[in-house]
């Protein structure tokens, strides 16, 4: 996430390092043009799915073909470890790899307090099926508040839900258990296959959600607001060679396939085994040393003159009427809605705890499923073959059949985020978190956050119990806010 420019403006006086204040009003909105600025590379094919089902049978085998090619292509370029949670995508991945690496897959799964018990039991009936080793990193629930901030700058992004800590600590332990260099991820199956029926209707109404709250508590200035258009250039994409960037590179390396996502080793973090406690041996405050250059808020002025020149907006009527941020304008708009959303999704929650929280403790992270070959053929399936009887990914369920047993592939999908602070079961430790992180000495240097309406939002919500419709999107501005101070406090800190 890009700092301020630190030149002198005309008036003589030097804007304060840190966050743009637009940036932090946009975010918290959803008010930028999908992907912009955020410099990891999802190129969807700009595929458009076909309206009728030809011979199913036949889709289906070409399918397999497809999949079976591109982890075909991983294996043979030397990945042979696989993050295992237990779905059916790291179930299918973990199979096809052991088909074709025999008894060299070893499978990689979390045990942490949200895990879904039926995927982890099924992640242990994967491996015994496939030959591959598994093994099982534990991750005590102190860990994830007293990590939080490790796994800001790890991701280099804001964080608004438990499994994105979680997997920065899973990458930092399996990178210490001699896990990699390159890890196999299912990420991106839903995306490309359907997998979650209702998947933009849902997200449009957390959209809503996140918009109408982020209302109350955004300091009302002088300067009306209105959405930046894309092309403009708070919204310019960033140098890829900046520091935080993901590198997903076009050039295949050591044989890899295209597509796939890299990350660059760096020195991880000395934290030790993970105590009992929830606590590393050796956390340094900072773990990567140095404040990181933040690089992804998306909109972020470079240069401004006047202090007062990035403005937040009014407070009185928003949550309404604007579109949904994959709906924003963008030079690269991709011909589908669907494709939209998905490309926003995976830039905005989904690859970066994968890539960049892997990348943080020097470990590649490759999606299969978003590689080129096989994306290509899966967005182009008609819907009617991904959508069945409730189920999504209908037609990939069927044609990994002879490689997941019945019960794993037609298990349904369980959401596994949930509320992070109220379902804890160390919620006095996140309450006290989030208490330090949103005092108005904190909030202060963001500019536009009204640190006694983030107060009051807090105390309403401790008062709640975790299973109120209201905890979830409450839980999800916090934790942004907790996140926007973490980086601006390392923003600011002297290099």
């Amino acid at each position: 996430m890009p700092t301020r420019d630190p030149k002198v403006s005309p008036s003589g006086r030097a804007p304060a390092r840190g966050l743009s204040p637009r940036a932090v009003s946009d975010l918290l909105l959803h008010a930028r043009a999908s992907n912009a600025g955020l410099r990891i590379d999802v190129a969807l094919p700009r595929v458009v799915r076909e309206v009728e089902a030809r011979d199913e049978e036949g889709l289906a085998a070409r399918l397999l073909a497809a999949w079976s090619d591109t982890v075909r292509a991983h294996v043979e370029a030397g990945a042979h470890e696989v993050s295992l949670s237990g779905g059916v995508d790291s179930a299918a991945l973990c199979a096809m790899a052991a088909r074709h690496a025999p008894g060299k897959v070893r499978a990689w799964t979390m045990d942490v307090h949200f895990a879904d018990a039926v995927e982890r039991s099924n992640a242990r009936r994967m491996a015994k099926v496939t030959g591959a080793e598994l093994v099982d990193v534990l991750i005590p629930d102190a860990v994830l508040p007293d990590l939080f901030e490790h796994a800001v700058l790890a991701n280099q992004t804001v964080i608004l839900n438990a499994r994105a800590v979680a997997s920065a600590v899973f990458y930092l332990e399996a990178r210490r258990q001699g896990a990699g260099p390159v890890l196999l991820s299912g990420a991106g199956a839903d995306e490309v296959l359907r997998g979650t029926p209702g998947a933009i209707p849902s997200a449009k109404a957390r959209v809503d959600e996140d918009r109408a709250l982020a209302a109350q508590v955004l300091a009302a200035v002088d300067n009306p607001w209105t959405p930046l258009q894309a092309g403009s250039r708070d919204h310019a994409p960033l140098p890829r060679e900046a520091p935080g960037a993901v590198d997903k590179s076009d050039s295949p390396r050591d044989g890899a396939p295209r597509r796939d996502q890299e990350s660059k080793p760096s020195t991880p973090p000395s934290t030790g085994a993970l105590s009992s406690d929830g606590r590393g041996a050796d956390q340094a405050r900072d773990p990567r040393g140095a404040p990181p250059a933040v690089d992804n808020l998306r909109t972020v002025s470079e240069g401004e003159d006047s202090d007062h020149a990035p403005s937040a907006p009014p407070v009185d009527n928003l949550g309404t009427g604007l579109a949904a941020p994959w709906e924003l304008p963008s030079e690269d708009a991709l011909p589908t809605e669907e494709l939209r959303y998905a490309r926003w999704v995976l830039t905005e929650l989904i690859l970066p705890p994968e890539l960049r929280g892997a990348r943080a403790h020097g470990l590649t992270v490759r999606t299969p499923y978003l590689d080129e070959g096989f994306a290509r053929v899966a967005l182009a399936l008609p819907e009617s073959v991904l959508l069945r009887e409730g189920f999504g990914k209908w037609l990939f369920r069927h044609a990994v059949r002879s490689l997941v047993p019945e019960e794993v592939r037609l298990a349904r999908k369980t959401p596994r985020y949930g509320h992070t602070a109220l379902s804890s079961p160390v919620r006095a430790r996140w309450l006290e978190l989030y208490r330090a992180w949103l005092s108005p000495a904190r909030l202060g240097p963001l500019q536009v956050i009204d640190s006694r309406a983030v107060l009051g939002l807090l105390e309403r919500y401790t008062r709640l119990s975790p299973d109120d419709p209201r905890a979830d999107p409450m839980d999800r501005l916090l934790m942004r806010l907790v996140s926007l101070a973490m980086l601006q406090a390392h923003t600011e800190a002297p290099s």
